[in-house]
């Protein structure tokens, strides 16, 4: 079945990246389109895994110029603690050093997302929910798309934001892919402690890898949460995620300490396999990959989503400036400008990520020396410091 459908935009994934990336193209006067394999009702549904990601400084101004504003969505973050399990070396990082009042904020990933969904609705934007592209091919001018059901579509550029396993990255980009796998599980969930966090985000380098326990709302009757990514090697992680609450929250008060009490409460506990990916070419004939579809690091750091959300500004950024030189966006020149203002941040967060990972990960006493002397060194050098501040914020 043949439509005239023809978009300046579409974009294949409308999580929390590819929907951003739409309600920003709209609002720089394009047409866009949105594919999304998920139904609308699922979409609109809450997570029972209250799945969350640390969005950054430097992303929340984006997404504010967006019209989202995250203060009603999430947790503020305004410092970190980070400490070694195995040694003395700890670093702090305040927003405040930096002249910032927060480093980031704690965001239920569905939550923001719905926020989005709404925008791109009151936009007028085409959200295709349920719906795939089953097949595309280009030609000099257009990226022409059909859907199972045959229907067809035109449009000038295709952005893939479908995540990791993204099946048209592997059609249309074809590049090898730099994949590691770091022997470790994520283990999330939310819980509940004592003592409220004070807007602090922890994390504890243990031998079988680090812990991260971050600001999270509170609960309806404001009782204190926290939510938490807990990394660890394979057979650790089989363990804790084989215990039953009780047990799981005393090994978790163990490995983590005193700082906010006992945890009193848990809710549902979900596991998933840690790896780094990173694709080598960024750009097709008019089509592009950004997002998870194009790298993938350690949560550690809580960089995932915000290199992402860096991937729309550098894009966006791009197609308006070809716009204003008369320039087709979709064209190759174009687009490797986009690859080169990106390529280099991600692939050196990939990398950093899965070396910290090993760094911190193992018993080894020289390495532990070598970890220590560099946080004291980062905790004596202000300039330093500040450095490391700027970078958690995406500033």
């Amino acid at each position: 079945m043949s439509t005239d459908a023809h978009y300046d935009l579409i974009i294949s994934g409308a999580g929390m990246v590819g929907a951003s990336l739409a309600l920003a193209a709209r609002q720089s006067g394009l047409r866009v389109a949105l594919f999304e394999k998920r139904p609308q009702p699922v979409c609109a549904l809450t997570d029972p895994l209250e799945r969350a990601s640390l969005v950054a400084n430097g992303s929340q101004r984006f997404l504010q110029e967006l019209g989202i504003d995250l203060t009603t969505l999430g947790s503020k973050v305004e410092r970190m603690r980070v400490w070694d399990a195995e040694n003395s070396g700890s670093i702090h990082l305040d927003a405040e050093e930096a002249g910032e009042t927060f480093l980031g904020h704690i965001v239920e990933n569905r939550r923001l997302e719905q926020q989005l969904h709404a925008a791109l609705a009151e936009a007028g934007v085409t959200v295709l929910y349920a719906q795939e592209i089953a097949q595309a091919w280009a030609d000099q001018q257009h990226m022409q798309l059909s859907t199972a059901d045959g229907t067809e579509y035109k449009t000038t550029l295709l952005a893939i934001a479908e995540g990791r396993q993204s099946t048209l990255r592997k059609q249309l980009i074809q590049a090898p892919v730099f994949h590691e796998n770091y022997g470790q599980d994520a283990i999330t969930a939310t819980v509940w402690m004592e003592k409220p966090h004070r807007g602090i985000a922890y994390q504890r380098f243990l031998a079988t890898g680090p812990l991260a326990v971050l600001p999270f709302s509170a609960d309806a009757e404001n009782h204190p949460r926290a939510s938490i990514v807990w990394s660890a090697k394979h057979a650790v992680a089989r363990r804790l995620m084989a215990m039953d609450d009780s047990a799981f929250l005393a090994a978790l008060h163990l490995a983590f300490g005193p700082q906010l009490g006992h945890f009193l409460r848990i809710g549902q506990r979900s596991s998933y396999p840690l790896s780094g990916l990173h694709s080598s070419r960024y750009v097709g004939d008019r089509c592009v990959v950004l997002g998870d579809s194009a790298h993938g690091v350690h949560p550690l750091a809580g960089l995932g989503v915000n290199l992402g959300f860096r991937d729309v500004q550098a894009l966006m950024t791009t197609i308006r400036d070809a716009r204003a030189q008369h320039e087709d966006w979709g064209d190759n020149s174009a687009l490797r400008r986009y690859q080169r203002a990106r390529r280099p941040d991600n692939l050196l967060n990939v990398m950093t990520c899965g070396a910290l990972s090993h760094l911190f990960s193992n018993r080894s006493r020289g390495l532990a020396h070598l970890r220590d002397i560099g946080m004291l060194g980062t905790a004596m050098l202000p300039p330093v410091k500040r450095f490391l501040i700027r970078q958690a914020m995406g500033l």
